[in-house]
């Protein structure tokens, strides 16, 4: 019998986690399996300058740039393209600030999937615009570096403890 195979988040010393379970709409839920969310794994960045932190915007949500992760990419290196792509800015990663599973069950049945985002910490590695620009292929409508939380925060709870800790 083999050994069970190491977490891959074993080299970070103290990160949050959290595991959560969230109802969808049938619509909504069949859309994440024909996005093939279903075991997918999504990475993403707090990006930290000082006293700020970088955020894209899409339409009325504020986000930490993130993305989905690339089949035979590391964690780390998603991380840092997603970043590169939704912003321009190179980063370094520094450190693990969350990982959060959850489980996306279909509201009329007990059809589930489970999807896990992990959100790492990271800082520029050169001199950072104060507005950097917006990619012309994604559907990011604004970057921009904030010395708050935006109300409007995808997963607010833990962006505002991310900020707590990191910033």
């Amino acid at each position: 019998m083999s050994p069970p195979d190491p977490d891959p988040f074993d080299a970070y010393d103290d990160y949050y986690r959290k595991q959560e379970r969230i109802e969808l709409e049938p619509a909504r839920f069949e859309k994440g399996i024909e996005r093939g969310d279903d075991g997918a794994c999504g990475v993403g960045a707090l990006v930290v300058d000082g006293d700020r932190g970088l955020f894209v915007r899409e339409d009325d949500t504020w986000l930490l740039p993130g993305g989905r992760l690339e089949p035979g990419e590391t964690p780390e290196a998603g991380a840092r393209r997603e970043v590169r792509e939704e912003t321009g800015i190179d980063v370094e990663i520094t450190d693990l600030g969350a990982v959060a599973e959850q489980t996306f069950v279909r509201r009329d049945s007990s059809d589930a999937y489970e999807f896990r985002f992990v959100t790492f910490v990271g800082q520029p590695v050169a001199s950072t615009p104060e507005r950097p620009d917006v990619p012309g292929d994604h559907a990011i409508d604004e970057v921009a570096w904030r010395r708050t939380v935006p109300e409007q925060t995808f997963d607010r709870a833990l962006v505002v403890r991310l900020f707590e800790t990191y910033i």
